[in-house]
């Protein structure tokens, strides 16, 4: 089995990991405001600007967002009081083991380390330092890291090469014990840090993403933005910039509307949902939760197909036709074609080497494209399947017969989309129908003419 097809089935069971998951519904809003601006629209619309929990979250986010939104605000913004926090989420401060005279609390940023004696003391997060990390998953004890490293790149290391990890977390005299132990008298940093950032709705996450040597200016720049182009990571930025924005929390039923300079925009939001494993380790257990990322759309403007004036076509159904195969003699085959690319490019592809995108119309067509589709290395695969957004339905772009649908729970004619939403199938699970925004990029499926 690929290892995207591995990756993607534990997407599913999950629940099964004795880890605390992602659990946050995201709106990626494709409008320009100030901080301030989209604040009061995510609380008009939604509950808050998002909150960003922990690095499942935040891969979510930089894996689902549009190509073309290179950054956006999300809802922490500079305080009035500095705190204390563990790296890890989740993990309260009900341990201390500070020097005599420290914390002193004078840098706007401040880390900890634990020096020769086991005791705690602040220095700059810029300051070099040898480091501990948590073992990794399955693992028991602390693991000591020689190379000296400023406090991010130092916990950039623990989650990027020891894997679902980060500087160490201590709870307990005997954990102190054993990192002091594991450092072997040197000093070396632990996961505690200190800054003055909030997070809008009041949430207490500990979780941070800073881009490196940020955050900086923070008396100009007190507001923050996630950088997509650089892998999510968060810049802080002046908060009277206006900028895309990432609102968090159930769509209210009459929406405030995202008015702009720019034309054709909608509120209406296209759902994406995974159930995602989380990348911060605890010892505590919750079931498995739902990160759902939607995307508010511009009306698309360079599109190969014209739906805007559609109308919804009659459907006429027999018992047959939710078993009837293609005939024997039938020139159409189905062909997955491993590139990661917009729909609308997936679309031109297969009109000029095949057919067209695959179309369903049957459960035994269904069962042919849904076994193609196991061999994706994407999570989901594209379908030639559009939404009218005027019309509000959806349609196949070869305007095939059939009355045969397989959407996931919340998708297709159950869902709230945008203009610019598309459909796709499921690689794993139930290989259930998705709409999703046309700019993701996915594996697809034509159907070729031999």
């Amino acid at each position: 089995m690929k290892r995207t097809q591995i990756w993607c089935l534990l997407l599913f069971i999950s629940g099964f990991s004795p880890f605390i998951f992602g659990s946050s519904d995201f709106n990626i809003v494709n409008v320009l405001k100030t901080y301030t601006e989209a604040k009061s629209f995510c609380r008009e619309n939604y509950n808050d600007l998002a909150t960003v929990r922990n690095m499942a979250d935040m891969k979510d986010l930089t894996t689902l967002t549009p190509s073309d939104i290179a950054r956006a605000w999300i809802g922490l913004e500079i305080g009035d009081t500095k705190k204390w926090h563990w790296s890890l989420p989740g993990q309260k401060l009900i341990f201390k083991k500070w020097k005599e005279g420290e914390p002193q609390n004078e840098n706007e940023d401040s880390c900890a380390v634990m020096n020769p004696s086991g005791e705690w003391a602040e220095r700059d997060c810029k300051t070099k330092q040898s480091f501990v990390c948590h073992g990794q998953r399955g693992t028991t004890g602390p693991i000591y890291m020689g190379d000296k490293k400023s406090w991010r790149d130092a916990q950039n290391h623990c989650r990027d090469d020891m894997k679902l990890s980060d500087l160490v977390n201590i709870q307990s005299l005997k954990e102190n014990e054993a990192v002091h132990k594991m450092a072997e008298s040197n000093t070396v940093w632990i996961g505690l840090f200190s800054d003055p950032w909030k997070w809008s709705d009041g949430s207490n996450s500990s979780f941070r993403f800073w881009k490196p040597n940020r955050p900086n200016n923070f008396e100009d720049q007190g507001c923050v933005a996630a950088v997509f182009k650089d892998g999510g990571q968060w810049n802080n930025l002046k908060c009277t910039t206006k900028r895309r924005f990432i609102c968090q929390g159930a769509r209210k039923s009459t929406p405030t509307p995202a008015t702009t300079n720019q034309t054709n925009l909608t509120t209406a939001p296209n759902t994406t949902t995974l159930a995602t494993t989380s990348s911060q380790m605890t010892t505590a257990s919750a079931p498995t939760q739902q990160t759902t990322v939607n995307v508010t759309y511009e009306e698309p403007s360079n599109t190969t197909t014209d739906v805007s004036n559609a109308t919804t076509p009659p459907i006429t159904c027999d018992a047959a036709t939710y078993n009837r195969l293609p005939p024997e003699n039938s020139p159409e085959k189905v062909v997955l074609i491993q590139k990661n690319v917009s729909w609308m490019e997936a679309l031109s592809y297969c009109r000029m080497h095949h057919a067209d995108l695959v179309y369903i119309t049957t459960k035994a067509l269904q069962d042919m494209v849904a076994e193609k589709a196991k061999n994706a290395t994407s999570c989901h695969v594209w379908l030639g399947l559009r939404y009218a957004c005027k019309s509000d339905f959806w349609f196949w772009t070869k305007l095939s017969p059939g009355c045969y649908q397989n959407w996931a729970p919340g998708h297709g004619p159950e869902g709230l989309y945008g203009c610019g939403a598309t459909g796709a199938i499921q690689t794993t699970g139930g290989q259930q129908w998705v709409g999703l925004a046309e700019t993701a990029k996915l594996n697809f499926l034509c159907y070729a003419v031999y």
